[in-house]
């Protein structure tokens, strides 16, 4: 305070010097409260237009005291405000330390200007211009600009109160809003979501929680869109915070109205320009993403599907990865063959596997089935299909050489000479029956093994037939 009094006489303590109303009231006063005491004062004159555009016409900090002074000396009863001013400035504005939920966290700032906003619907629009920014710091200022002049209450704006009462004689300004302030409060740390679980956020890189952010837009669930814009990544993360808080309230408070029946109760929210089609924006994106809707959904639900398509991004990243790594990691099998061949081959391990991989014929259908039985993880029902589609063309291939063989067995017709067969009288003569020898060439017959897939019938038609050729052979020898 001493610092900034010394600023202050600094400036304009040679103009003002020995003034009543700078030595006595103006000097003395905070920045905070020159700034709501100027801007009641010119509140209905200078900054009507101002007003007006949605714009907060404030002065800069050290010119801000002159102002203050000059707008107290161009009215007629200047020393009469200039005494309510000093009794009644130090109950006018909420102190520093009740303001420090709002100045240490942003995700605190953000719930209470979210609900400030949704109160004041009268000067929502005139609220959203003022706080428009894109960093902490100046947010912050803007929002204590705005608690300071308007208020968190649904009374009106203070410095408006604070003129009327200027006007009217009241030496009671009456502007308390610190009911208003502390029940916001109340409702954050309520509703505030425990920080165990939303730290795996700060670990997430910064091009998915981008990609968090534009879901919470497409969803209607992003805390002051477009009025607050972070820039950098830890502002970014404090936004999708403190929207998870809001939506948990919302979804909470919506529970309990529609247990309430006809008795249920309108909750405070900001619409976004696109709210008179969200219900058509849920409808589509249900039908043609299949993805539910966050604004339905409460802050656990929406955390599970976050983590849910982080871990899914994260498997495909780690998919990606591997098959773009040069590295391999044997089992210890494996590794065991391969140093054995280190020592035998006195090859390095790498030259060893390129060697086994260039002796790999990728032609071969049989060769890759064999190495395909030796894949780990692999069902049977694949290696059957591999392994059976050569075996099963080759069958054919090995039984048409002998069923051609069949042809000379329709040369049957003598078997019809049959008759003489009866003279088999002779038949005692069998000695030369040994020189049956040449028969041993009808080892032929031993190709019979390729008709026992035939049926039974088959096979006794050919023992027939080759009765009936041992017959003719026994005939022929004794015509000899």
């Amino acid at each position: 305070m001493n610092n900034q009094i010394k600023v202050i006489e600094g400036l304009y303590g040679s103009r003002y010097a020995g003034h009543p109303l700078w030595e006595n009231v103006v000097k003395k006063l905070t920045i905070r409260q020159a700034y709501v005491f100027y801007y009641s004062l010119a509140f209905y004159e200078k900054n009507e237009i101002a007003v007006g555009l949605g714009i907060l016409d404030l002065p800069d900090e050290t010119v801000v005291y002159k102002c203050l002074m000059d707008g107290l000396l161009k009215k007629n009863d200047s020393y009469e405000v200039a005494q309510k001013i000093g009794d009644n400035a130090h109950e006018i504005l909420i102190s520093d330390n009740d303001l420090l939920w709002i100045k240490n966290e942003l995700r605190a700032s953000l719930w209470l200007s979210h609900f400030m906003v949704a109160i004041e619907s009268n000067n929502r629009k005139l609220l959203l211009d003022i706080l428009r920014s894109t960093s902490q710091i100046e947010f912050m200022n803007r929002l204590i600009h705005v608690l300071d002049i308007y208020g968190c209450g649904g009374r009106g704006e203070i410095a408006a109160t604070i003129r009327i009462n200027f006007d009217s004689g009241t030496k009671n300004l009456f502007v308390n809003h610190r009911v208003s302030f502390n029940r916001h409060r109340g409702n954050y740390v309520s509703n505030r979501i425990d920080d165990f679980k939303l730290n795996w956020l700060n670990e997430l890189s910064e091009k998915e929680i981008d990609i968090i952010l534009k879901r919470f837009k497409e969803d209607n669930i992003l805390v002051l869109d477009g009025i607050f814009v972070p820039i950098v990544k830890k502002d970014k993360i404090e936004v999708i915070k403190a929207s998870l808080d809001i939506q948990q309230h919302r979804h909470t408070a919506d529970k309990i109205n529609k247990s309430l029946g006809p008795y249920k109760s309108e909750t405070p929210t900001i619409s976004n320009e696109s709210s008179e089609i969200v219900n058509d924006t849920k409808n589509t994106q249900q039908t043609k993403n299949k993805k539910r809707y966050f604004a339905d959904l409460d802050s656990d639900e929406i955390l599970d599907l976050l983590k849910r398509a982080h871990g899914s991004r994260a498997h495909r990243k780690g998919n990606s990865n591997t098959k773009n790594n040069r590295s391999l990691i044997l089992n210890k099998e494996s590794h065991t063959i391969l140093t054995v061949l280190y020592k035998q081959l006195g090859a390095t391990p790498k030259k060893i596997v390129e060697a086994i991989i260039k002796k790999v014929n990728l032609e071969d259908e049989y060769e890759l089935s064999e190495i395909d039985k030796h894949i780990s993880g692999r069902r049977a029902v694949q290696k059957n299909s591999v392994v059976e589609a050569p075996i099963e063309l080759e069958e054919p291939i090995e039984l048409e050489e002998p069923t051609e063989a069949e042809e000379p067995f329709e040369a049957e017709e003598p078997f019809e000479a049959e008759e003489p067969f009866e003279a088999e009288e002779p038949f005692e003569a069998e000695e030369p029956f040994e020189a049956e020898e040449p028969f041993e060439a009808e080892e032929p017959f031993e190709a019979e093994e390729p008709f026992e897939v035939e049926s039974i019938l088959e096979v006794e038609s050919n023992k027939k037939a080759n009765r009936k050729k041992q017959g003719a052979a026994l005939l022929d020898l004794k015509k000899k």
